[in-house]
């Protein structure tokens, strides 16, 4: 079995941004992300700590806007409509989940569409519904480029996304589309997943329980996208039972080790390019 490492990729990302960057600091603009969380939990720091770490190669500001996870709705809608007022930020990410009653379907229409680079705003939500993607949230997207990297046919194939979240399996399904490939969504009232995964040539899964997706669910030579982050007491796991599926499986993005450091690429690349459209207006 293939493993579809996403470093590679990531560094060929790296470097495209670290030349955008450099332009737009020669320009006087320095890209400033302003990443908000409530009560933070384990998976979302583990990404913040990447993305301040590989922002700062990058000379891309990442600042956390940490409120705690009491804050009220109307604090976190305040915050983020002061942060898409300020000039000086480019970029605003609302890390999740969110804690409680918060109501992140209603939270986030209060990121501004041009700085929303995760693409969560229903604007860009419905842009990318539309086959015109702007801001596209980035771990979808990485599922997508990381495929396309390591050559997986996609026009023409059959694709099952297990899971349906706005963050990762719709947004996920919508890029698919797009490449042409013929793409079914199951999730937690789907019946037997199973009968829809063995027919696709391509799985995503992104359901959120570690080891969902095994070895008896998949056709022989499925090509395996893992986009499950599962803290566990021994470290993170995927959504895919690796040790079943490596028998049938013909490749498999690994975690870690696969969509991560792609995901916050695209993520910082998003930034560069809110601060050129900045720039430009």
């Amino acid at each position: 079995m293939r493993l579809l490492h996403g470093k590679p990729l990531a560094e060929k990302l790296h470097e495209g941004s670290r030349e955008r960057s450099a332009a737009l600091h020669t320009s006087g603009i320095a890209p400033r992300l302003a990443a908000v969380s409530v009560g933070i939990d384990p998976a979302a720091n583990t990404y913040l700590q990447r993305l301040a770490a590989r922002g700062k190669k990058l000379d891309i500001a990442v600042d956390e806007v940490a409120l705690s996870g009491d804050a009220t709705e109307r604090q976190l809608i305040t915050t983020l409509e002061r942060l898409s007022a300020d000039a000086g930020v480019h970029g605003i990410l609302l890390l999740t989940p969110l804690p409680g009653a918060l109501d992140e379907g209603h939270i986030v229409d209060h990121i501004v569409p041009a700085k929303d680079v995760e693409g969560m705003n229903p604007f860009n939500v419905g842009l990318l519904a539309d086959g015109r993607p702007r801001f596209v949230p980035s771990t979808a997207e990485a599922i997508v480029e990381l495929l396309k990297f390591h050559g997986v046919t996609l026009r023409g194939a059959r694709a099952a996304v297990v899971g349906r979240s706005t963050v990762v399996g719709r947004p996920a399904a919508y890029l698919l589309l797009k490449e042409d490939a013929t793409v079914t969504i199951a999730h937690s009232r789907t019946p037997d997943i199973g009968a829809i995964t063995r027919e696709a040539s391509v799985v995503v899964a992104a359901v959120g329980r570690p080891g969902f997706v095994k070895g008896d669910m998949l056709a022989h030579g499925a090509t395996v996208i893992d986009a499950g982050i599962n803290v566990m007491p021994h470290g993170i796991v995927g959504d895919v039972d690796v040790e079943s599926v490596t028998s049938v499986a013909a490749a498999l993005s690994p975690v870690p080790g696969g969509l991560g450091a792609v995901t916050t690429e695209l993520l910082l690349r998003n930034v560069l390019t809110a601060a050129e459209r900045h720039q430009r207006d």
